[in-house]
């Protein structure tokens, strides 16, 4: 870990030699641990380190931008010098908005020093404990484990001076049963608060049937989609409908529609990188700090984020979903949240004559049709039939092609408890998710195997 004092020190004594007329500095500190495992042996134990640091310089209304992975005083000088030069040879934007202004946050209430300093033989063990389980009911497991550390820092020329520093632990869990699959995964600040044993059950759960997974008819069926489907969907709208760029270039499902009920009157979905049930982050890769954005209201199409530059293009203040300089995507919601419902996922799948439950999604592709938010994509592990308010059989791999502003359309239920989704080994963007019983979901294919 570097620490508050000697990162700021380091950006704000760049910022002050600087002789340019804007200048904008963000680092992102970044260690994982990340051990792999494969037929209940651990075959990698990979640890990473690293810094990266974003310099964005305005000079007589020209834009440059370079980056550099040390601090190393001669590299960033080099870096400040070289994004100087890019500048002087860009052609003028046609908005040019102020650096956000002058304020300061700190923080380090998720860092958690259970997770900062656990050791790897104490990870080794929790991993030998699971393998020891799965092999007294004759399973295999394979997956991986992840702890961390992350420090962000942005200082501007205009007085933005903040830092966050937080951990992370996740864990993904593959149990393999003769010809089925389980899977589960969990992410939280605090190691000690990942529940290894809990995924491990909902794992095995899914993967332990002795009967023979059943092919279904193509079609359109009931189905119970369970957080990290949901999660899957809902964070590719985030990528094509939820941002200004995408709304002003009109491949945005929002586009045109703001005002509109495009959903079922029990969808809410927002981001808000401040809530606690988030993998939270104060402030943007700009500095501004982040605003809570309610995107769909009870159905109704309400709102996008902004950063500074799309911001001035609507005539609206950034809401703090600023990307890096070196991003050209425009402003993206990372901590979206679907509103609970009130009902258990056993409840809905007891109101299930016929459908399917869902536990994920694997490669979804949500770029068929974005206006309309049509995607593809494939079931994966713990896919089954439900019949008569039951679970039943296991299902084979099923490909979907569904617009899913027409399957949030029809919503027969939302679930109480919710799941933090997340890629640990990235710490990027998360999501909040409920279970979803869906009336209808379209089945087109099925996999190649």
């Amino acid at each position: 870990m570097i620490g508050q004092t000697k990162l700021l020190s380091v950006l704000s004594g760049l910022a002050k030699r600087a002789r340019v007329d804007g200048l904008s500095l963000c680092a992102h500190a970044k260690s994982r641990r990340v051990l792999r495992f494969a037929y209940d042996a651990i075959h990698q134990d990979l640890v990473q380190e690293g810094i990266n640091i974003t310099v964005k310089i305005i000079r007589d209304d020209r834009i440059g931008v370079a980056s550099v992975d040390t601090l190393d005083p001669q590299s960033l000088s080099r870096c400040v010098r070289s994004a100087s030069e890019i500048a002087k040879h860009s052609p003028k934007p046609k908005e040019l908005p102020d650096l956000p202004a002058k304020h300061r946050i700190r923080t380090k209430k998720d860092y958690c020093s259970t997770t900062a300093h656990i050791s790897p033989a104490t990870c080794v063990a929790s991993l030998k404990h699971l393998f020891h389980l799965c092999q007294g009911v004759g399973a295999t497991l394979a997956g991986s484990m992840v702890t961390g550390e992350d420090e962000f820092a942005v200082v501007n020329s205009a007085g933005v001076s903040s830092y966050a520093a937080s951990t992370v632990a996740g864990a993904k869990l593959v149990t393999m049963y003769r010809k089925l699959s389980g899977y589960a995964s969990g992410t939280h600040r605090d190691v000690d608060h990942l529940d290894l044993k809990g995924l491990l059950k909902r794992s095995l759960t899914q993967s332990l049937r002795e009967e023979e997974p059943v092919t279904l008819p193509l079609g359109t069926y009931e189905v119970i989609l369970e957080p990290e489907a949901v999660g899957e969907l809902v964070n590719w709208l985030g990528y094509t409908a939820f941002g200004a760029k995408s709304v002003q270039e009109r491949t945005s499902c929002l586009a045109g529609r703001m005002g509109e009920r495009l959903m079922d009157p029990q969808i809410t979905i927002f981001d808000d990188g401040n809530d606690p049930a988030t993998l939270h982050m104060p402030f943007d890769f700009e500095g501004t700090p982040k605003q809570k954005v309610v995107l769909i209201d009870r159905g109704v199409a309400s709102g996008i984020v902004y950063d500074t530059l799309y911001g001035a293009r609507f005539g609206h203040s950034s809401t703090g979903h600023g990307m890096p300089a070196d991003e050209t995507e425009g402003p993206f919601p990372l901590h979206l949240v679907l509103a609970p419902g009130t009902l258990s996922v056993e409840a809905m799948i007891a109101r299930c004559k016929r459908g399917l439950l869902i536990p994920r999604f694997h490669y979804v592709n949500g770029l068929l049709n974005p206006h309309e938010a049509l995607m593809t994509g494939l079931t994966r592990e713990g896919t089954c039939l439900i019949e008569h308010g039951k679970t039943t059989r296991a299902v084979t791999t099923m490909r979907f092609t569904q617009s899913i502003l027409e399957a949030f359309s029809h919503v027969l239920g939302i679930s109480k408890q919710r799941q933090l989704i997340a890629e640990p080994s990235q710490e990027l963007g998360c999501g909040v998710m409920p279970a979803l019983h869906l009336a209808a979901f379209q089945f087109t294919g099925r996999s190649g195997k």
